[in-house]
């Protein structure tokens, strides 16, 4: 029998604490480079988008390890050489994020974050610092995510789109502030203001829509079929597929933790309770960590 998927009690509290990661160096400089984003003033979520791209994995890594019959990027290096992993997985997802990005911007009237344009190796930033900088621009700035094709298959592009969800469905709150501090590394999150200036702050986080390549809403029932459709394609091509189990685990419990699951259907989001949600649930249910 399958193990089953443990719920915890709190869905914050599931989240990998990043905040308790993250060296002093690292915050101070967060924080400078907040500060230069923050300087745009006015309307920014009717403004600014951010763009989720896979950088180090996604399914470009999976289909490069397989075609070299590897499983690990050591295994690829030891095999391919040291730039392999650069030269057919880093760059290719570079540039491309940034064309889609570009592509975005063309169309639509707004500016579009592409992640991967930021680079602090030379601040010695590490993967946690990274995550935490984008779970800002998306909780404080952007009105809109729009996803690469493949954003399934990685674990940061999996992970925010978990953030944006628990957005979405009011999950974080002023009362519970604290708790996402921890969980998302969002230290002076929503910084100066006051108690009403941050409740209407969290009412337009509420806000957030998740979109495809092709500009359609992705719900939190597609975000959850998707990610377990990733899992299973790992699992059955025999590559570690545990890292995906967490986010799409939180996902899934998402509505669960949020006041609006009973609310008028005219304010609650939709996705949820249809059966695309029921049978990636009990999919994943199926899964042993």
């Amino acid at each position: 029998m399958n193990e089953k998927i443990k719920k915890p009690q709190n869905l914050l509290d599931s989240i990998n604490a990043e905040y308790d990661r993250l060296t002093e160096n690292e915050l101070t400089n967060l924080g400078v480079v907040l500060g230069a984003y923050r300087s745009f003033r006015g309307d920014r979520r009717s403004h600014i988008a951010y763009v989720g791209m896979p950088i180090t994995t996604g399914k470009r890594y999976y289909d490069v390890l397989s075609e070299h019959g590897v499983k690990s990027r050591e295994e690829l290096t030891e095999k391919v050489g040291q730039k392999a992993l650069w030269e057919e997985v880093i760059q290719p997802n570079i540039n491309e994020g940034i064309s889609f990005a570009d592509s975005l911007g063309k169309q639509r009237d707004m500016l579009f974050i592409a992640p991967s344009v930021f680079e602090a190796k030379q601040w010695r930033w590490t993967d946690d610092a990274y995550m935490s900088l984008w779970y800002r621009v998306l909780g404080e700035m952007a009105g809109t995510h729009w996803v690469m094709d493949g954003w399934e298959y990685s674990t940061g592009g999996l992970r925010e789109v978990m953030f944006s969800m628990i957005m979405q469905w009011g999950v974080i709150r002023s009362f519970n502030k604290d708790t996402a501090v921890k969980a998302f590394g969002l230290k002076n999150f929503h910084s100066g203001l006051t108690k009403e200036e941050e409740s209407l702050e969290f009412m337009e986080m509420r806000k957030m829509r998740v979109y495809d390549s092709a500009g359609i809403d992705i719900r939190i029932d597609g975000a959850l079929s998707k990610s377990v459709d990733a899992i299973y394609d790992l699992k059955q091509r025999n590559f570690p597929y545990q890292d995906l189990l967490g986010p799409a685990n939180s996902i899934m419990q998402t509505p669960f933790m949020s006041p609006y699951l009973m609310a008028d259907e005219k304010y609650s989001p939709v996705g949820f309770g249809t059966q695309k949600y029921r049978e990636a649930k009990d999919r994943l249910k199926n899964l042993k960590y």
